[in-house]
């Protein structure tokens, strides 16, 4: 759960970091304002006509500055040549790797091509006639439970436009550079139940699938078994607007209309019936079984699921663990819907329990050497929504979506 002092810390870390990418951009303004101060002081000078000591005045006291300033430029000057030197020496060796293993995918797929050729010679025809996996040809997958407009799928793969998103580095982590990746092998899925945002999502999904990256839109829910439930779409939270629904949720079978208004803190709301998906069997069942590439055999594929569901992580985390679907991811990231989210009840105080638990139990896989290792990190990146305090920075769902 974030808590305020979180959220506060997110947010000013944000602006200092666009202020900073703004000086990077505009260099002259650096320039402005160190000149602007250097004319203040001069001035203050003047108007006090403040006689500067002897020392400062002494001939040989400019000759030790000059002969100061002479050896700093000369030591910057080595510094930064060792450096361009040391980077090149690191960009050669990288594009020596890259290159290495672009050729081993090639042989490997120069392999592939001959063994389905010698067993078409052969006359083996043992097809096994199954349904195909949505998924197949995926190296590596993000699924993006609680979608909203899909602008955490965005960051993915239009890092560009996102710079300073915190989920950013979490990216370079799994799936690699934004430069050395290969996004028509990294397909995303996004579960969103709100049919306000369908056609958007729909829109999303066929741009990208212009430049061969696979988004799969489900309009659904997820929870700890197939079924449909009710869903509250609403827009505001103890009395400010949100945005773009941003505070709808299921509500589940073992809570009334009435429980919900009162544990969430709203008047009334309105009700829609969605489609809910068993999380955990879809990963076993879909996640864990598709077909993956030749480059599998040189990068290792990789699972990774953002949730911001509401609550309805009480349901799916515990039948994730059951069913073995862990076993297949490699980090969820997710906002917790504890107390701290503003709410009262059952609920939020098992969450406040399976938080830590959840935590603690992908911790040791790392630190026993477990053979399947995952992570669980609390993250709730709203930056660029344009919603509640990132609303001066406008909302980058409107932007046009990348198309080839």
């Amino acid at each position: 759960m974030s808590s305020d002092l979180e959220i506060a810390v997110q947010y000013i870390a944000f602006i200092l970091q666009w202020f900073i990418g703004w000086l990077v951009d505009c260099p002259y303004v650096l320039l402005i304002i160190i000149l602007t101060g250097w004319g203040t002081i001069l001035t203050w000078k003047f108007l006090t006509q403040m006689k500067p000591p002897p020392i400062l005045s002494s001939p040989k006291t400019s000759l030790l500055l000059l002969l100061l300033m002479v050896m700093l430029v000369m030591r910057s000057y080595t510094i930064s040549k060792q450096l361009i030197t040391l980077q090149n020496d690191l960009d050669d060796a990288d594009w020596r790797i890259r290159q290495g293993s672009q050729h081993r995918i090639e042989l490997l797929s120069k392999l592939e091509t001959a063994k389905l050729e010698r067993q078409q010679l052969e006359g083996d025809e043992h097809v096994e006639d199954e349904e195909a996996n949505p998924l197949d040809g995926c190296l590596h997958v993000f699924i993006d439970l609680g979608s909203n407009r899909g602008l955490q799928i965005r960051k993915l793969y239009e890092p560009h436009t996102f710079p300073l998103a915190p989920v950013q580095p979490l990216y370079q982590r799994f799936f690699g550079k934004p430069e050395d990746r290969n996004l028509q092998e990294i397909c995303s899925v996004s579960f969103e139940p709100n049919s306000k945002h369908s056609a958007h999502l729909k829109k999303l999904s066929e741009s990208y699938a212009t430049c061969g990256i696979k988004v799969l839109v489900y309009q659904a829910g997820v929870g700890h078994r197939d079924m449909k439930t009710k869903f509250a779409p609403f827009n505001s939270l103890l009395g400010h607007e949100v945005g773009h629904d941003g505070s709808a949720r299921l509500i589940h079978e073992d809570e009334s209309v009435k429980d919900f208004t009162e544990t969430h803190f709203h008047a009334d709301v309105e009700v829609e019936e969605v489609e809910v998906v068993r999380f955990a069997k879809f990963i076993t069942d879909v996640v864990a079984k598709r077909c993956l590439p030749v480059s599998a055999q040189v990068i290792t594929p990789r699972v990774v699921i953002k949730a911001d569901i509401e609550g309805a992580e009480l349901k799916i985390i515990p039948d994730m663990l059951v069913t073995g679907a862990f076993g297949h991811v490699d980090n969820l990231h997710m906002e917790w819907h504890g107390e701290a989210s503003y709410r009262q009840g059952r609920e939020p105080q098992m969450i406040d329990k399976l938080a830590p638990a959840i935590t603690a139990l992908a911790e040791l896989t790392q630190s026993e050497g477990i053979e399947h290792q995952f992570e669980v990190e609390e993250m709730d990146d709203e930056t660029y929504t344009g919603m509640l305090i990132y609303k001066p920075w406008g909302d980058y769902t409107e932007m046009p979506m990348m198309t080839c």
